[in-house]
């Protein structure tokens, strides 16, 4: 069973630089799980030099350290107006952070996937899902030559989807390309996505917005480590519904 460092929704602060001084060889892997930006304390430029920093250290070692994207990111990537919709939103800032994240999308994933957990910024519903496969579905059949990837992920069906698909995806387009290929449906999917609930605990909400209660009542994956939602000091969080299992980590 690998050891995995999980490091939650940073938003500007330094305490991230504490993993340095963990021995190598007491973990497998490192975690980032989003939310770079946005911080009520440490305000810019810091933010965008404690990215810098920690894509340096990403890339020290990116087979064993991963960097994944939260909705505070997404906010300045996303190409529809429900994509900037985030608290503490630095509208003046929006070139400098984007053009960070474009510099860095080539270690930046959706999600990861190790001995059956999967570790993303808040966790994939059943119904997510479900929506992600039928925009994929619908792109294959109007543009499946976008689909000749190389490697393990280069055909697609729907009991093909995996999280080495979707960050499949996520890399061979970049963020630049989904207006134009995807008419914002990829956009849209990763945006805030509900109806009811301002704070996204409804089960259509994807990866970057879902919240652990709805995550439990619909999960696509059984067993998810997760940031987004602050629910401990500290400590993880371990929630468990029937047979699907969610731990917490972002800490108040």
């Amino acid at each position: 069973m690998a050891r995995i460092l999980s490091i939650p929704d940073v938003h500007g602060s330094h305490q991230w630089e504490a993993v340095k001084s963990v021995p190598k060889d007491s973990y497998d892997y490192i975690v980032f799980h989003g939310d770079y930006f946005d911080s009520w304390e440490n305000q810019w430029p810091d933010q965008g030099e404690n990215f810098k920093a920690i894509c340096d250290f990403v890339r020290e070692d990116t087979e064993h350290r991963k960097l994944l994207i939260g909705n505070h990111d997404w906010s300045y990537l996303s190409g529809t107006n429900y994509g900037c919709t985030v608290s503490g939103h630095q509208t003046g800032h929006i070139a400098e952070i984007r053009k960070l994240l474009d510099r860095n999308l080539d270690i930046i994933d959706l999600a990861f996937e190790c001995d059956g957990w999967i570790f993303s910024h808040a966790g994939f519903s059943s119904t997510w899902v479900s929506s992600m496969k039928d925009v994929i579905n619908s792109l294959y059949e109007n543009d499946g030559h976008i689909f000749d990837f190389d490697g393990p992920y280069s055909e697609w069906n729907e009991t093909k989807f995996s999280i080495g698909f979707l960050n499949n995806i996520w890399h061979k387009l970049g963020h630049s390309y989904f207006d134009e290929i995807f008419d914002y449906s990829f956009d849209a999917l990763l945006d805030w996505n509900g109806f009811f609930s301002p704070s996204g605990d409804e089960i259509s909400q994807g990866p970057l917005w879902i919240r652990p209660e709805s995550l439990l009542q619909d999960a696509y994956y059984p067993k998810q480590v997760v940031g987004h939602t602050e629910m401990c000091l500290y400590e993880k969080v371990y929630l468990k519904q029937k047979e699907n299992k969610v731990i917490v980590v972002d800490s108040a």
